[in-house]
């Protein structure tokens, strides 16, 4: 299925303090069954899903406060399924990685400077990979371990996945 997976929505859920509902797979796609209300059509797509499970939370102004940080927010979500979603095979994941430094060059957060969800999802879908990363490779991707080193320090986000250390001192021993 990919990184998009049930679990990652879970985790996106569990941050943002709301229930996940019933969630299945089909057809390699995440399917979201709203639980309170019956009447409701079920929801398909991860981002759709993410998306729906901001609102339902306290947390809505992580999806931007303005038009133009929504809509980047929109895009870095759709990018995370058409691009990221397979990263998990090693020349996607090189190709993906170098995207992303260059997109956080010179910002804080992938959206700017505030943390969005986008960010969020960005976290849990690249964990695996950048946990499998050598110091070496952490190096070479200094945005992106700079960005994801400063966002898992969030406990909250964090919760049961491993702290992966970005000590570039152990490149110069």
């Amino acid at each position: 299925m990919g990184l998009c997976n049930i679990e990652c929505v879970e985790r996106i859920a569990q941050y943002l303090g709301v229930s996940p509902g019933k969630l299945e797979v089909s057809d390699k796609n995440v399917i979201f069954i709203p639980e309170y209300e019956n009447n409701l059509p079920s929801i398909q797509g991860f981002s759709t899903i993410v998306q729906t499970l901001v609102k339902n939370s306290k947390c809505t102004d992580i999806l931007g406060n303005e038009k133009e940080s929504r809509a980047l927010t929109q895009q870095w979500l759709e990018y995370v399924v058409v691009c990221i979603n397979y990263a998990n095979v090693p020349a996607n994941a090189k190709r993906i990685l170098n995207e992303l430094n260059t997109a956080l060059k010179n910002t804080s957060y992938i959206t700017g400077m505030k943390k969005t969800v986008a960010d969020i999802v960005l976290y849990y879908v690249l964990h695996s990979i950048m946990k499998e990363l050598n110091y070496q490779q952490k190096a070479q991707y200094v945005h992106v371990s700079r960005w994801f080193d400063n966002i898992q320090q969030e406990e909250k986000l964090r919760r049961e996945l491993d702290l992966i250390s970005f000590n570039l001192l152990h490149l110069f021993l």
